[in-house]
């Protein structure tokens, strides 16, 4: 990697990253939950707003920041000050996937490890729908991501367990379009042991990590009929399974083990490796070389510019 022109900002521990949508502001996700103002590499806020924060989404608008803590609780602050705009108290609810916004930034959709996929209303944290997926997990905090200016979710599905003697059924993925309603999720991918997807800038590639005779695999398929395009085996990670594409779609971040991958696209072929100590999340500023990169030991906001030639 080329030496950046800029020195890195140091995060500290970072186990989540988000830049806001207008890139001015970065959420960082780590003991506390702090937001940077990344031209001036200053702290606007640092707090708990609730205890054990494990996920968090800005609205379309950047104005408000969901948040959902390990017993499922969620939140919503205002994204200026840190202050709590409302308290959902779901705290019973229990972890899962999301949260994630709706278009309209006036519903916020999450998943538990029941199977539940719930929307509720962002103002008040009134539930307007469910549907239940029995025997299933939709999993990690990173399970949902929204795509194609949000106007869909991609849900990432796992079963919790079978009998002995049985076969695992495959890992699956639906997609749903706002408003979400009952039953209206499309399956789109169907994989044995998925550990995780990204879906590329406009929503035409999903990229899904998964295992397939006891390797690792990185595939990308096309998400309008789950035609496979490219795949190639990837060393195996440390833990960590989180792919993240690059804002222009020409490469697509691994997180590995002590290190972070970027596989070109079209193709898959492993253009860089970036030696980090821990990473565990990455996010990219659209239109810049800013990468913000979390690490459960010491994160960091550095210039990424995969274009460049190493030296």
């Amino acid at each position: 990697m080329n030496a950046s022109s800029l020195k890195p900002l140091n995060l500290g521990c970072a186990y989540g990253v988000r830049f806001s949508p207008d890139g001015a502001r970065l959420a960082v996700l780590g003991n506390d939950l702090t937001l940077w103002d990344v031209a001036a590499r200053q702290k606007l806020w640092r707090g708990k707003p609730v205890p054990h924060c494990s996920a968090m989404a800005f609205s379309p608008d950047g104005s408000r920041l969901a948040v959902k803590s390990t017993t499922g609780l969620m939140a919503v602050l205002d994204a200026a000050t840190g202050d709590v705009i409302v308290n959902f108290r779901n705290k019973k609810d229990g972890e899962g996937s999301g949260p994630a916004w709706s278009p309209c930034g006036q519903y916020i959709v999450d998943g538990s490890w029941d199977g539940r996929l719930q929307v509720r209303a962002a103002a008040t944290g009134e539930l307007v729908f469910a549907q239940d997926h029995p025997g299933e997990m939709l999993r990690s905090a990173y399970a949902i991501d929204a795509i194609d200016g949000a106007k869909r979710l991609l849900v990432l599905h796992g079963v919790k367990s079978v009998e002995d003697g049985q076969v695992q059924p495959p890992d699956y993925v639906t997609a749903w379009d706002w408003p979400l309603q009952a039953g209206a999720g499309r399956t789109v991918l169907l994989l044995p042991a998925l550990q995780t997807v990204a879906a590329s800038p406009g929503g035409q590639q999903l990229a899904a990590l998964h295992r397939a005779d006891g390797a690792d695999q990185l595939s990308v398929f096309a998400l309008a009929d789950g035609k496979l395009l490219a795949t190639t085996t990837v060393e195996q990670g440390g833990g960590i399974a989180k792919l993240t594409w690059l804002p222009d779609g020409r490469h697509l971040a691994r997180i590995g083990k002590g290190k972070l991958q970027f596989y070109g696209w079209p193709g898959l072929a492993l253009a860089r490796e970036l030696a980090f100590t821990y990473p565990c999340a990455v996010a990219f500023l659209p239109q810049s070389p800013l990468a913000a990169i979390g690490s459960w030991e010491k994160g960091a906001l550095i210039e990424l510019n995969l274009n460049q030639e190493p030296q």
